[in-house]
């Protein structure tokens, strides 16, 4: 059977998805306790986490040319039937930074920001038109500054206030820290273009500016931007935001009987997007884990058009934002934390809730909290003011397999032959056979240098092996638990390949320095009587089929040798 709504994969626009039909995950119930927060709120929310469609509905609820269309719009939802006092009683001024250009130096940057600016408020003036009487004189628009100003004056003559939303307030500037700093400092300094904009804005918050929603991806440009714009009361971490944007597990357990999907287990469905997707926690008291949105809606409209899993089980589009945000987050060069990361896929850290650029890169809390906002570690645990840091989930694990493996291949004069791996892997879907698979480890293993070598361990061979199974075919699972203990790698087949994969792997990884080769026997039977508890796993048998789940050992020894059993 087919919704009668549509999946908003890709949508921002509110009203759209009210009025045609699109599954929307109620989350006006946030309107009211941010209505009794602060006045004007800053919130930050990785990229593909929702941010632009809540700020489209904040636009929809307190905009005065809604009037008519509330119940249209909200009559259904939680606001609708406890709207609060200010519902449908402000001019809403929308500012998108997205699309300021930073790559063809100063005068184009500050030009494409005055246009944006500029665009904004012509949009507003069309919108307003009849209500403020707007001149058609185009003066009016020279520069953000007088464009805002105009508006601003026009609205204070009839007694009424503004709301303003800022979505991807510091979009240009992760782009400059990473590309042109001098620029950076230039246009957000005392006197520099951007800062004084943002001045004229604070000055407008005494007259007519009464609440001020700004989001971005980052606290970086916060900080440098404080002495003039010092109003906004930072949301980020509070836990009553926690879930505000992002599907915790009772809303996707909505979403998908919204969207009647019938041909799957929803159990099954929900666990396989827990890998992928999920783990998010943004404060320290929390109540809820929640799942990127835009990625749990690009699973599920893959998954209703096709009737089978997505090839790509992460977005090739939030690939590529995340490449943009992880060129800015290992632009700190800090190979350690990474390499931690690597191994220990957690860590201890304090949070930092603003940078300042010119002290940014000093400091290894810095770069951990960076990458906490950038969704690629979240909140694991907290204890008595300590908070330990996870990578929440598998997407976000690839992305720093990827940087490991192009670190080490680059490191040692060595290409990816692509060609090989995916020979190696298609054996041991179809066939069964790892001999392909071995080979091109040890190859790997033998290109090492000593110095490397130095500080190999068992973990290290294990994100070498998860590096390389990048790919469409396999899941790979790190550390899967069961009862008796964690599962080093499992290899769970990609169930858009459902019918053409045959094996999936479970993999016991054992690692032997060369000085300590003569403990190889102890070590093997060790591993294979982990092997033997977790093949009698009941969690194991209920998602799996384990008479076509091949169990593999490997025991490398120094980088000369590799030892395999398989069963």
């Amino acid at each position: 059977m087919m919704s009668d709504f549509k999946i908003p994969y890709g949508e921002s626009n509110f009203e759209k998805l009210i009025t045609e039909k699109y599954i929307y995950i109620d989350k006006t119930k946030y309107i009211e306790t941010l209505e009794n927060d602060a006045s004007y709120q800053f919130f930050i929310r990785p990229r593909r986490f929702g941010k632009s469609l809540f700020l489209s509905m904040l636009g929809n609820y307190y905009d005065i040319n809604k009037k008519d269309e509330f119940d249209k719009l909200f009559g259904d939802l939680y606001i609708g039937k406890k709207p609060t006092p200010k519902k449908t009683s402000y001019f809403v001024l929308k500012l998108d930074f997205s699309n300021v250009t930073t790559d063809k130096g100063k005068l184009n940057l500050i030009d494409s920001f005055e246009k944006s600016v500029i665009d904004s408020a012509k949009d507003f003036v069309n919108k307003y038109e009849t209500t403020l009487k707007f001149s058609r004189d185009k003066q009016k628009y020279n520069d953000s500054i007088s464009a805002v100003n105009y508006i601003a004056r026009k609205v204070n003559e009839i007694n009424k206030k503004i709301f303003v939303l800022i979505d991807e307030y510091d979009n240009f500037a992760n782009d400059l820290i990473t590309s042109d700093e001098e620029l950076y400092y230039d246009v957000v300094s005392s006197q520099g273009h951007i800062r004084t904009f943002y001045k004229s804005l604070k000055i407008l918050t005494t007259t007519v500016v009464d609440r001020i929603f700004m989001t971005g991806v980052s606290p970086i440009l916060l900080d440098d931007l404080t002495s003039g714009f010092n109003i906004t009361k930072n949301l980020t971490l509070d836990r009553y935001y926690n879930e505000m944007m992002g599907f915790t597990e009772e809303e996707l357990k909505l979403l998908i009987d919204e969207s009647k999907i019938n041909n799957f287990n929803k159990g099954t469905l929900i666990l396989d997007m827990k890998q992928y997707y999920n783990g998010y926690l943004f404060s320290e008291d929390g109540e809820s884990r929640v799942f990127n949105p835009n990625m749990v809606l690009y699973f599920l409209d893959s998954l209703i058009k096709h009737n089978k899993y997505p090839k790509n089980m992460l977005d090739l589009n939030i690939k590529t934002d995340y490449k943009k945000l992880e060129n800015l987050a290992f632009n700190f060069k800090d190979e350690e934390t990474i390499e931690s990361i690597l191994t220990n896929e957690e860590m201890d850290s304090n949070l930092v809730e603003r940078f300042n650029l010119e002290y940014m890169y000093e400091s290894k809390e810095n770069f951990v909290s960076l990458l906490f906002y950038m969704g690629m570690l979240t909140i694991k645990e907290s204890f008595l003011g300590s908070i330990t840091l996870k990578v929440p989930n598998i997407a976000m694990k690839e992305i720093y397999w990827q940087y490991f493996r192009i670190k080490l291949f680059e490191k040692n004069n060595l290409k990816i032959d692509n060609a090989k791996v995916k020979q190696a892997i298609n054996e041991m879907a179809v066939k069964g056979s790892c001999a392909g698979f071995i080979d091109y480890l040890k190859e790997c293993l033998a290109s090492l240098s000593n110095r490397d070598l130095a500080k190999f361990d068992e973990k290290h061979v294990k994100i070498l092996i998860l590096s390389i199974f990048m790919n469409n075919v396999y899941i790979a699972n790190s550390e899967y638990e069961v009862e008796d203990g964690f599962i080093d790698i499992l290899l769970s087949k990609n169930k858009a390949y459902d019918d053409s994969i045959r094996y999936e792997w479970l993999v016991e990884l054992k690692y032997i320095k060369e000085k300590d080769r003569n403990t190889f026997d102890e070590i093997r039977k060790s591993g294979l009587e982990q092997i033997q508890r977790y093949e009698k796993s009941k969690r194991l048998s209920e998602m799996f089929e384990l008479s076509n789940m091949k169990k593999l050992l490997i025991v490398v020894i120094g980088k000369k040798d590799i030892y395999v059993e398989v069963d």
